[in-house]
């Protein structure tokens, strides 16, 4: 559901939730989500999730790069995979930028429902991002919601598993440890768009998909595995591929794009909704003199592509 400031307040049970961006729903992200969850089943609350459309840095920065890890069809999949009964996204506006620290515990949270509230140890919040836990103790206390502190989730290496680290990981191009991170793997998500049929002409054909605001990873050809989302159900295997993610230099340039050639089957895919996820890097996106050299290229990735994921489903099932 949507709230905004100027909203009524929300009807329903009283709720201990985790509040949060929660970009890329990471490791560390379900960790606090559990926590609220743990609450609420000993409190007798409901349990829930606070987030925030857009996310502020698309608000403040309007014109940074794509930084998302996820859109927002994907996180809520994600986030009402987590066990919750409620997922409020507040809007964040001119309205909520303005709001103090102390109105926004004062008045904010009492409109969601909030008794009891769980945040990272890094969470600011309010205008000028001038209130962290202890101001909502110290302001709560007259309103009756009480926050906790949950420490940031640490790797085997003891450094925090945060956003940041995911997105470095992905412009590295190791999608093996952006997905250690998540707790899955990285994907591509979106829309199949109708491309200029190249790769059909050529025996290749794709499944493309603008990345828009998603983050860019390393520019190059990666195994994947590629995901059906129709929305209704949980996504479905569909096959494992190549795809290059990219400008394409060879040809005119149409914007980033995610173009995902599908083994082993025919399939017609415009309009639908996939999620292509990262298994490995290949190499760099290159620029070809002429066709066929880009097509010695494409059989050589496919047939590595091919080699790595067949090495990985016989460790998996190992």
């Amino acid at each position: 559901m949507h709230w905004q400031i100027g909203d009524a307040p929300l009807d329903g049970p009283p709720l201990a939730a985790a509040i949060g961006n929660f970009d890329g729903v990471h490791r560390g992200h379900q960790k606090l989500v559990m926590a609220a969850c743990e609450a609420a089943k000993r409190d007798g609350l409901m349990p829930a999730i606070i987030t925030f459309n857009p996310h502020p840095r698309d608000f403040f920065r309007q014109e940074a790069a794509p930084f998302r890890l996820i859109d927002n069809a994907e996180k809520d999949r994600l986030l009402s995979g987590l066990h919750v009964e409620r997922i409020i996204h507040v809007s964040f506006d001119d309205a909520l930028r303005r709001t103090d620290a102390e109105d926004f515990v004062s008045s904010v949270l009492p409109a969601i429902g909030v008794k009891q509230l769980f945040a990272g140890a890094d969470f600011a919040f309010g205008r000028g991002r001038g209130g962290q836990i202890d101001t909502i103790n110290d302001y709560g206390a007259a309103v009756g919601i009480k926050a906790y502190s949950v420490p940031l989730l640490q790797d085997n290496n003891s450094v925090v598993i945060s956003s940041s680290r995911i997105r470095a990981a992905l412009q590295a191009g190791d999608p093996s440890a952006a997905a250690t991170m998540l707790g899955r793997d990285w994907a591509v998500t979106g829309t199949v768009i109708t491309g200029d049929q190249r790769g059909r002409t050529i025996g290749f054909p794709t499944a493309n998909i603008a990345l828009e605001n998603l983050q860019h990873p390393a520019f190059g050809v990666y195994a994947v595995e590629i995901d059906l989302d129709d929305g209704q159900t949980a996504p479905r295997r569909l096959a494992g591929g190549v795809a290059n993610i990219g400008i394409r230099p060879t040809f005119e340039e149409r914007g980033v794009l995610c173009e995902a050639h599908l083994f082993d089957g025919n399939y017609e895919l415009y309009g639908q909704r996939l999620r292509v996820r990262l298994k490995a890097f290949l190499r760099p996106e290159q620029r070809f003199a002429g066709i066929d050299g880009l097509l010695a290229q494409i059989a050589a990735d496919a047939e590595q592509a091919r080699l790595i994921l067949s090495d990985l489903t016989l460790r998996q099932s190992g």
